[in-house]
């Protein structure tokens, strides 16, 4: 079992071509102050253990809370899940990679982005650096997308990397 707190800042960026680019532009500019609370339960035992990437896959459940401070400063609530699979090879230092998927009711106020309901996904990378045995700081790189898949217009999607840095408690119960 897992418990944490990840605080972290996401960046905005725009990819496709350059008029693609200057035409939402204004999502580019996005700027993510969030807040991730999360609990998870592992879901195998150690897999592959006569490898270098022996590890177990992890489900996690997260609250988001998202604040947007560029261009212009809105809010956001959700939750959602994470699917994680955890590198085991040392006790000190686990590394993982992840994919998320969750729902986020969004008030950023953008012109080219709808406000309300709106999917919110990703995927990361980070690692569990212990500093006793059921306690670790834990750092994340998360690519993060948040869209309403055209459910409403507009619909252009906010793409953000994002760094998230914490604690996890991992009771051993």
């Amino acid at each position: 079992m897992q418990l944490a707190l990840l605080g972290g800042y996401g960046y905005g960026f725009r990819f496709g071509s350059e008029e693609d680019r200057e035409f939402s532009a204004e999502l580019g500019e996005v700027r993510i102050w969030e807040l991730i609370p999360r609990i998870g339960i592992s879901a195998t035992d150690p897999l592959f253990n006569d490898s270098w990437y022996r590890g177990n896959v992890e489900f996690l459940f997260e609250g988001a809370l998202l604040w947007n401070t560029e261009p212009i400063s809105g809010s956001a609530a959700g939750f959602g899940t994470t699917l994680r699979y955890n590198f085991l090879s040392s006790e000190r230092v686990v590394p993982y990679v992840d994919a998320n998927f969750g729902i986020v009711d969004l008030d950023f106020n953008l012109e080219l982005q709808a406000d309300g309901f709106n999917f919110n996904v990703g995927f990361g990378t980070g690692a569990h650096w212990f500093v006793s045995t059921d306690t670790a700081i834990s750092t994340e790189l998360r690519w993060q997308h948040i869209s309403n898949k055209e459910t409403q217009a507009p619909n252009n999607g906010i793409n953000a990397a994002l760094f998230l840095l914490g604690v996890s408690y991992f009771p051993r119960w």
